[in-house]
């Protein structure tokens, strides 16, 4: 395993291990910890490191007057960065649903696909359908989207009626197409499963971009692209991975782990906004699934979105694809994750020794 996997390796322990002391800490305003490319415009240091994400950038002098610690500037090996953030779950909500449009992805659609409205049918929302899967333990086809798009009830486990279009676009209980099956939230995770009642077909294609190939690992500087029930297509780049956030989810603060960061893509001004929670985040280059989009940020413009690896192992679910799906090209997921967990194990004995 080469310097920078090693040091890549060595970050992801920190992370996952001091996250939490900045995260649930008011003191410190943290929202997000992950290991990613530094925005630091004083730095000679390009590699990776570890960031946090924070509502506001302020000076030394400033945070000292608001009462707010400031974070460390070095964490063993690591320069640390501070990026800006404030992230909102992206499901959109109103009072008022209008009529269906005809077209596009607030439209009622048959057969369904990703990248298209849906919501609970009794609450006025909607964010995205991201995509079939097909449960590993009994076969069964359904759609994969966020908690708070399908379920969004901590205290709902199952039976929720999930209509497309959403209620927010003229979604009505004869549009009810699947039922909230489980969710893995108690996982840490933003997403939920729903199982298809058989009155319309779901199929393997993203609107507007087309079927999606298999499922890989995010990468730091990897070209991927989304196609949302607000945005549509849009296209970024992935800043950071193995990230941990914690969101408020209306009355409720929940931390959100295996987060990666997305940027808006050279030349474009818009990642993603409300209503595009659910979307699935491919590699442009091959169309592997690499993330499930669950939150954003307006100011400035990034995307969070979930590694789509964990997000299948904490539902027990597969994507369907027609053909045999896609690896990462460089390196078979289970081969790079057991080398991950073989560098933790070593790093695990030697501290504690």
């Amino acid at each position: 395993m080469d310097d920078d996997r090693l040091r890549a390796a060595r970050a992801r322990l920190l992370v996952r291990r001091l996250a939490p002391m900045f995260l649930y800490n008011p003191a410190y305003r943290v929202n997000v910890v992950d290991f990613g490319i530094p925005i630091r415009a004083e730095s000679t240091d390009e590699r990776p490191t570890i960031r946090f994400h924070v509502p506001q950038k302020l000076s030394r002098a400033q945070l000292e007057r608001a009462g707010i610690e400031a974070v460390p500037r070095q964490i063993g090996e690591f320069t640390t960065d501070v990026i800006e953030g404030t992230y909102r779950p992206h499901l959109w909500g109103w009072w008022y649903p209008p009529r269906p449009p005809a077209s596009g992805p607030r439209a009622r659609h048959d057969p369904l696909r990703g990248g298209i409205s849906v919501s609970v049918a009794r609450d006025f929302s909607a964010g995205t359908l991201g995509g079939l899967v097909r449960d590993r333990t009994t076969g069964e086809l359904m759609i994969l989207s966020n908690w708070h798009v399908l379920a969004a009830e901590r205290w709902v486990a199952a039976g929720l009626p999930i209509c497309q279009p959403g209620r927010l676009d003229g979604g009505m209980p004869h549009d009810v197409v699947a039922t909230t099956t489980r969710h893995a939230m108690q996982q840490k995770i933003d997403a939920a499963v729903a199982t298809l009642n058989g009155n319309r077909s779901l199929i393997n294609d993203q609107l507007n971009i087309g079927p999606v190939s298999g499922v890989a690992l995010p990468r730091l500087g990897m070209r991927v692209t989304k196609s949302g029930r607000t945005t549509g297509v849009t296209e970024g780049i992935i800043t950071g991975v193995e990230g941990q956030a914690r969101l408020w989810y209306g009355s409720m603060q929940r931390t959100i782990e295996h987060v990666v960061t997305i940027v808006p893509a050279h030349g474009k001004r818009e990642v993603s906004a409300g209503g595009d929670s659910g979307s699935w985040w491919l590699d442009v280059e091959t169309r592997a699934a690499v993330g499930l989009h669950f939150a954003g940020s307006d100011d400035p413009e990034q995307a969070l979105a979930i590694e789509m690896l964990s997000v299948l192992d904490a539902l027990n679910v597969d994507i369907v694809t027609e053909r045999p799906p896609v690896t990462d090209r460089r390196r078979p997921e289970a081969v790079v994750r057991e080398a991950w967990q073989a560098v933790e194990r070593e790093m695990l004995e030697t501290l504690a020794r």
